[in-house]
């Protein structure tokens, strides 16, 4: 199969029924079929763009035999991961671009099509458009997706760096459960969650609901609570204090042993939930989406500093059961854990 028949045979066609699903075939001036793509914007809207690149062996299997079972996940999950980080800004999606590296033993109607189900699936419940992208030929599958969103002009982005002390500390949904599956697809449990791994929900209609109702920091969690939490405590120079026995937990993964969960939980990534911070006298927007509220934004060196000798370094500070969590005093943990999260650059 050529390029050029890769596009018109199975990603036009679906492309258009796409477009007219998501009511979007009058904003799109020019989509899939010429160099570039042509978007009208509404009055005063605000673009909104991001990137995520997916990797075989290191953000899926590298066994040809997974990767055959899972082009629909694939698909989905290609368009999934970079609505997850519109939603985190509080845009509305609206189009994506595809680049396919794709190997010669993909090529085929078979994988093609399956992987173009999943995708156009994930387009059509998030409400967004393929507009164009390119292909060529790579001996591991590479897969790389932009996304647009759109800001109305008077909806203001959240950002990671608003968070002010005394804020509250929320999460959405229940978190841990990818990471668990990731690390247990041989068991029940694993297999029970492995959804969360493959099929992550954005949490679209919370993120405009917090961008309108005052959320002063957001961002989707993808490489660990603890981690993406740093990076609000980082960029807006506070640090948090964070309840462990607060984290929503899903009925599968709460028959983990507690230590384990919680490593889950804490480094696990791949939620894809919105993790934020809101002013405490302002109550929760109304969507139908779990949240929880998990702590509360401190300043830097109020409290325990997780074993670290920096008092003042910007980072979530464990708490269980009203104590911290220190070298000194690791419970729930045996021993205080390494609190990385996944780390893009290394292994």
């Amino acid at each position: 199969m050529t390029e050029f028949e890769l596009i018109e045979h199975i990603f036009l066609k679906l492309q258009v029924d796409s477009a007219l699903a998501n009511g979007h075939q009058h904003s799109i001036e020019k989509g899939i079929g010429d160099d570039a793509a042509v978007m009208a914007l509404p009055l005063g809207a605000r673009l909104v763009s991001c990137i995520d690149t997916l990797v075989q062996g290191r953000h899926f299997s590298a066994d040809w035999v997974e990767i055959n079972k899972l082009a629909f996940a694939i698909g989905y999950k290609a368009v999934a991961v970079n609505v997850s980080d519109l939603a985190a800004m509080g845009a509305v999606p609206h189009s994506i671009l595809l680049a396919l590296a794709l190997p010669e033993r993909l090529a085929n109607e078979q994988w093609l099509t399956e992987f173009a189900k999943g995708l156009f699936h994930a387009c059509q419940l998030f409400g967004v458009t393929l507009i164009g992208g390119d292909t060529t030929r790579n001996e591991s599958l590479i897969l790389s997706v932009s996304a647009q969103g759109l800001l109305a002009a008077n909806t203001p982005a959240v950002y990671r760096s608003g968070a002010q002390i005394g804020d509250k500390v929320y999460v959405s949904g229940t978190i841990g459960d990818a990471a668990y599956a990731l690390q247990h697809l041989d068991n029940a449990i694993g297999t029970e969650l492995a959804h969360r791994l493959h099929m992550p929900t954005p949490r679209i209609q919370l993120g405009a609901a917090l961008a309108n109702s005052g959320a002063t920091a957001m961002i989707d969690i993808s490489d660990g609570l603890y981690q993406d939490l740093g990076h609000i405590c980082q960029q807006s120079g506070v640090s948090m204090r964070l309840n462990l026995e607060h984290l929503p937990t899903s009925k599968p993964l709460s028959r983990v042993d507690l230590p384990e969960r919680l490593l889950c939980q804490l480094t696990g990534g791949d939620d894809y939930e919105l993790a934020f911070t809101l002013p405490a006298h302002i109550e929760l927007p109304s969507v139908y989406t779990q949240v929880t509220c998990i702590g509360e934004v401190i300043a830097c060196g109020s409290g325990t500093n997780n074993g670290t000798d920096d008092m003042m370094t910007s980072h979530p500070i464990l708490f269980y059961q009203n104590h911290a969590v220190t070298a000194q005093n690791p419970a729930p943990f045996t021993t205080l854990p390494t609190l990385t999260g996944y780390q893009h650059f290394t292994g």
